[in-house]
């Protein structure tokens, strides 16, 4: 396999790895070296290749949490007690999914992370398949069907994804972090998009807004106002901090303004 083999970091002997009855891999494995920032840039893209060539399955939902590794292995706990497809046994199952594609996200492997997350989405969404009420299931099962609506904590993380990574709206040190890692079709022909969410404890209304004059994808912060009047900011990785002092001890509302990334830009 190419990329599983390069993935020196998460191989344990006698679990994963190429093997003559089969190639045995788990996302778990994959996830907490991601999130940890324990694999370096190079280890990254060959988890993304061997995750990709190994576990993805969008007629289930997206990644499975492992292959089939043929044998009942219950040393390794309660997992390979069921057939293979199903809960822990290689069912896409969402919270550790939906903790790749946060972990995608803080690496800054954006549209990785968002095709995670969508495939989840639309995997519930299917009714015909899922069977199952607006929400997000512990698993699907191998027909597509969402299993255990109420028995996961995967909601919650996909929350946190979407608000503090893909909206990049969240705290540093108490000042507030803007860090939006949003795609085209995010976009799609819309100038704007918009998230509600929290800080310190206030209601805080985000709006982001593309340059009029521009026709490419948006991603640089360009100004920040604050209920009507601009505050300043300082650079902070591909987004902007703004200090506490800057906000209003109330909600509030911001309407930031993105330009293009520019080709050679280093921001």
């Amino acid at each position: 396999m190419d990329g599983l083999t390069a993935i020196t970091i998460t191989a344990v002997a006698g679990i994963e790895g190429d093997f003559d009855s089969a190639t045995c891999m788990t996302l778990t494995g994959q996830v907490f070296q991601i999130l940890g920032n324990v694999a370096d840039e190079q280890q990254l893209k060959g988890i993304l290749s061997a995750v990709d060539t190994n576990l993805w399955d969008e007629s289930v939902g997206g990644y499975r949490l492992n292959t089939d590794f043929n044998e009942v292995k219950l040393d390794l706990g309660r997992c390979f007690g069921f057939a293979y497809g199903h809960k822990e046994n290689g069912a896409m199952f969402s919270h550790m999914s939906v903790m790749f594609a946060n972990a995608l996200y803080a690496r800054g492997k954006t549209e990785a992370g968002w095709r995670a997350l969508k495939a989840i989405f639309s995997a519930a969404s299917h009714f015909p398949s899922s069977r199952m009420y607006p929400g997000i299931p512990e698993y699907f099962d191998p027909a597509g069907r969402g299993l255990y609506a109420y028995l996961t904590g995967s909601a919650s993380w996909y929350l946190l994804t979407v608000v503090t990574r893909m909206f990049g709206v969240r705290g540093k040190y108490g000042d507030l972090l803007l860090e939006p890692q949003l795609t085209p079709q995010q976009w799609g022909t819309n100038r704007t998009v918009e998230v509600n969410t929290y800080f310190r404890n206030y209601p805080l209304h985000v709006e982001y807004r593309k340059s009029a004059a521009s026709s490419e994808v948006a991603g640089r912060i360009t100004s920040v106002a604050v209920d009507g009047t601009q505050v300043e900011f300082s650079r902070e990785g591909s987004g902007v901090l703004i200090q506490a002092a800057h906000l209003p001890p109330k909600s509030c509302h911001l309407v930031v303004e993105l330009g293009p990334v520019h080709a050679g830009s280093t921001e």
